[in-house]
């Protein structure tokens, strides 16, 4: 217990100068900036300095300021430089946390925990643990390495190596040796303190019979490994960035190979005269008084005992039989549990306190099993490893790591996030308004709008005539729809299409050009009016003048999802193919209808028909053009339209193209599904 208190007593002071060491060479100025410490980062002992470059010169929560309350500082989740967030899973989690797309930062890669230890170490058993001075520590010594891993903040998973040599001698007298095999010869003839001549009471100093009499002593080697769990107590803090103390707790399997030996034969051999350190404990005469006190009488046996024994332990104390091991080394299984402390020193170094203890299933490590030789049986108790130890840890894993996980807290990125949000900071952020629109950033689609150029709710430049020209630049804001424009959005409208030809002259594109004129005709017969109706003549396909009636692009209808009701700002589409129509009367149109609403075939078959004559109809009503001039069809997927919105959009739809020579079909084909509701017109 004395060496126990000596230990904790020097880690304690260690832990301590350490502390104010790391805090006496991290002082700085708040608020002012040392680049050269920012590049290097190697002044600041208890922070990795690499991962705070966006807060050194932060107005708030500054990486000084900061350090002026607590040390060390929690490394911030949400920075574009955190290298500990980067590849593989980690960096596609960490951008879908920056972009608002998910919840939670990606786990910071953390480095290893290496350590080594030593200690003092004993056996709590049947024989007492002794220390002798001045070499005491040395005879129940302990020593080992640790590699540690976190599985997350709070658990925690070691493996370790140690190695055990361990010594205790009673000093009082036994006399249950009659069923100890090393005792009695049978492990080495020589080694008998059962029936042996040498202590009968004729040979021996004091005149004693020391046969059946024996002062139990050993000392054990082991080699233990052990692999646990460990759990943090400490490091979840609410008040505090980080602690610079750190308690846990740890449990898990050990397997230790052991071997016993007791100092039994003296130099040359012989066993020992235990006469006179026995004579202490004999029952005094009558006129002595009493003075068999036995706590009284402790350090006059030890004394004896020190100048009996010499400490060779050559024989080999009792052991179990067919147990598995190596040569004399045998191998148990047991139960680690322990206990400890741990002090951060600097942020790749740390200093802990551990109480580890071994459960075994032997009562054999002091090589002390049997009850009074009156009883056959065993004692009560198995024998228990108990390891006091100073630990040296170290952080390895290189500088894109943060330190372990065990050693951060992660409430601290929550209370951050909080702190962030700073009322005045983020009205102004919401409310900017870099192009002076109108529509802040946050909303504007269109960031860099024309000075002075009128949006809409987006912040995207109006174009009211939709002719691709924005009203501010459009000489015609409002021109009438379906007529080609020129560059400044103007109109290009071409002589009544009632009117003859006749010294019209036309452009390479078709169009007719300002300044000619033709002579009044009856109604109904303008250009393209015939399949010759044009000087180039062809099948259909020439309109007045000699352009082409087929390179005039034709627009198309959108749906909504579940709709064949056509929204109005189509109408002027619908308008534009009508023209095309009158100014060739003899071309013919397809007009397929899409949808890809649901995921269901005969719904969406359906929902296409009906948006493909819903089309046609309106052409027909609206301008009165004959339903022999379509070719009308349908397209209908198996499964639901999937993409961005646009995307499904684009499969929601009625096409319309220029027929093919000779290309033939039903102007008004049955429902395919007749009776089956797809889809609303409203």
């Amino acid at each position: 217990m004395k060496n126990f208190t000596k230990l904790f007593t020097l880690t304690l002071f260690l832990a301590s100068v350490s502390l104010v060491f790391a805090q006496a060479t991290d002082e700085k100025e708040p608020g002012k900036v040392d680049d050269k410490k920012v590049a290097k980062g190697s002044k600041d002992r208890q922070n990795q300095t690499q991962f705070f470059g966006g807060e050194m010169e932060a107005p708030l929560h500054n990486f000084y300021r900061r350090k002026e309350i607590s040390t060390p500082l929690q490394p911030s989740y949400d920075e574009d430089s955190a290298v500990y967030q980067k590849k593989g899973k980690r960096e596609k989690q960490q951008q879908s946390y920056k972009q608002n797309q998910y919840l939670f930062p990606a786990r910071p890669r953390d480095q290893w925990e290496i350590g080594v230890n030593f200690g003092t170490a004993f056996i709590s058993g049947d024989v007492k643990p002794f220390f002798s001075r001045p070499v005491g520590f040395i005879q129940n010594f302990g020593a080992g390495v640790t590699v540690r891993k976190a599985l997350g903040y709070v658990g925690s998973i070691r493996f370790g190596y140690n190695f055990f040599m361990m010594t205790g001698r009673n000093w009082e007298p036994d006399k249950n040796i009659k069923y100890n095999a090393a005792l009695t010869g049978r492990y080495n003839p020589a080694v008998n303190y059962w029936n042996n001549t040498a202590l009968a009471a004729s040979n021996t100093s004091d005149s004693i019979n020391m046969n059946r009499l024996f002062f139990h002593n050993y000392r054990t080697y082991v080699h233990d490994i052990h692999l646990a769990g460990v759990v943090n107590v400490g490091n979840i803090r609410f008040h505090k960035e980080r602690n610079m103390v750190n308690f846990y707790l740890m449990a898990g399997a050990s397997a230790m190979m052991y071997v016993s030996y007791t100092d039994a034969l003296d130099e040359n051999g012989s066993v020992y005269d235990f006469s006179a350190p026995y004579a202490v404990f004999r029952t005094p005469s009558a006129n002595q008084g009493n003075v068999n006190a036995k706590l009284d009488k402790r350090k006059e046996a030890n004394r004896l005992l020190n100048g009996i024994l010499d400490g060779k332990y050559e024989s080999r104390a009792e052991h179990e039989n067919n147990v598995f091991g190596y040569k004399q080394w045998q191998i148990l299984p047991a139960l680690t549990v322990g206990a400890g402390v741990q002090f951060h020193v600097a942020k790749i170094f740390t200093i802990g306190l551990e109480q580890r203890i071994n459960v075994s299933g032997s009562d054999l490590l002091d090589g002390y099993r049997w009850q009074q030789d009156d009883y056959a049986g065993f004692t009560r108790d198995n024998d228990v490893i108990s390891y006091t130890s100073l630990n040296l840890l170290f952080h390895v894993g290189g500088k894109k790591k943060t330190e372990p996980l065990f050693w951060l807290n992660p409430v601290h990125h929550g209370y951050k996030k909080l702190g962030d949000v700073d009322p005045a900071a983020l009205a102004e952020d919401i409310l900017k308004d870099d192009d002076d629109d109108g529509v802040p950033n946050k909303l504007d689609k269109e960031p860099e709008t024309k000075k002075d150029c009128p949006v809409d709710s987006k912040g995207r430049s109006l174009d009211s005539d939709k002719d691709g020209v924005i009203d501010c630049d459009d000489k015609e804001p409002f021109s009438a729809p379906g007529y080609p424009i020129d560059s400044n959005g103007v109109a290009i409208i071409s002589t009544n299409l009632c009117c003859d030809t006749a010294g019209i002259e036309y452009d390479s594109e078709g169009r007719p050009i300002p300044g000619t004129a033709g002579n009044l005709l009856p109604g109904g017969a303008g250009p393209g009016g015939g399949t010759n109706g044009g000087p180039n003549g062809g099948k259909g396909r020439k309109g007045s003048g000699g352009f082409d009636c087929a390179k005039m692009e034709l627009p198309g209808v959108m749906f909504d999802l579940d709709k064949y009701y056509i929204d109005p700002q189509y109408y002027g589409n619908l308008h534009q193919i009508a023209e095309r129509m009158q100014m060739c009367p003899d071309m013919k149109l397809v007009v397929t209808g899409f949808d890809e609403s649901r995921n269901d075939q005969k719904f969406n078959e359906q929902l296409a028909w009906n948006r493909a004559n819903a089309a046609v109809d309106y052409l027909v009503e609206k301008y009165g053009i004959s339903r022999d001039r379509f070719i009308v069809k349908y397209q209908g997927g198996k499964k639901a339209a999937t993409g961005t919105p646009y995307e499904k959009k684009m499969k929601n739809k009625v096409d319309f193209r220029y027929s093919n020579d000779g290309e033939t079909g039903d102007s008004n084909p049955p429902a395919p599904h007749p009776g089956l509701k797809a889809g609303s017109n409203k």
